[in-house]
Parts: structure tokens; sequence; C-alpha cells
């Protein structure tokens, strides 16, 4: 559908099964992201494919673009061969109640162990781990392990312990 022009150069994202327009990125956001692009990709090893907001096939129903995501494969490995992200963050500014709700459980669902906030208004990183669903229904998808790291703080990946970035690196 993008390709037939019928989203007029507006990003959009699949979320279970709606097509949702992605909010223009505002100044915060854009610091944001180019901080957090400086501390990730030059820690990751070569055997680590950190992509800065690519699309993520979860299904045939979600396809988000998160801000970053980190695949535990080489740089280029084919789309039928990724695993599941051992890291995903979204940049929050206008968009926190899609991404601690919709995209929250859709991640949980999809298996991602670290699933991380960054939370522009309330100056804080989220880390959201072990996914779990105690009900048993689609929408029941929680991170039952929840954190927020202020300034002055440092976080690390679950699945790359010896790597801490600092909070205020991360936030404008």
């Amino acid at each position: 559908m993008s390709d037939a022009g019928l989203f007029d150069g507006r990003r959009v994202e699949l979320i279970e099964g709606e097509i949702i327009r992605v909010p223009a990125q505002g100044h915060l956001h854009r610091v944001a992201i180019t901080k957090i692009s400086s501390l990730l990709v030059p820690v990751f090893t070569p055997s680590d494919w950190p992509v800065i907001q690519g699309t993520f096939v979860v299904s045939k129903r979600s396809a988000p673009d998160p801000d970053f995501h980190v695949f535990d494969v080489p740089i280029g490995t084919p789309d039928d061969q990724l695993p599941t992200p051992i890291l995903v963050i979204e940049v929050s500014d206008t968009s926190y109640l899609k991404d601690s709700g919709p995209k929250l459980r859709m991640y949980a669902r999809a298996g991602v162990p670290d699933y991380w906030i960054v939370n522009l208004p309330q100056d804080r990183v989220e880390v959201y781990r072990q996914p779990h669903n105690p009900t048993g229904k689609r929408s029941g998808w929680r991170y039952p392990e929840v954190r927020h790291y202020a300034r002055g703080s440092e976080v690390s990946p679950i699945r790359r312990p010896p790597l801490a970035f600092p909070v205020d690196k991360m936030l404008p």
C-alpha cells in the first residue's frame, strides 16, 4: 500500500492489524535518537545488528518501526533468518500511550526480552523485562519486571550485561 502511494509519504506502522500514522518527530525526539544512536552502534559486537528506525515484522498483523532494535545476528542476516530482537527501544514524546499500551503488549507477545521506553516528558528510561501472559488471552501480555531509571543512573541490556548506557546520554 505504501509503494502504491496510498499514504502520501506519511510514515505508518501496522499494529495488530490496524494502520497507525506515525506522528512527525519533534526536536527532542530527534535529539534523543541521535544520542542513543551514538551510544548503541559503536558498542555492540560484529555479531549483533543494531537497527535504527527499521521495521520489525512481528506477525502478519504487526510490523512496527521501533526507534531501535537489536538482533543477536550479524548485519545483513536475511529476513527469514532473523530471530526475535534482544532489545527494542522506543523514544516516546507524544506517543507514550501507544508505546506503553498496544506496542508493549505486542512486543511482550513476540517474546522481546528487553523493552525500553525513553520517556521524554518524564525524563527517564523505563525498562520492561520478562514477557509473561498470566491470563492466556491475546491482550494479556505484560512485562512483570518494570524499572524506571533517572538521570545519573545506567541501564544495561539483559542479554549484554557488560554494556552500560548512562541515562543522561540517552535523554536530550
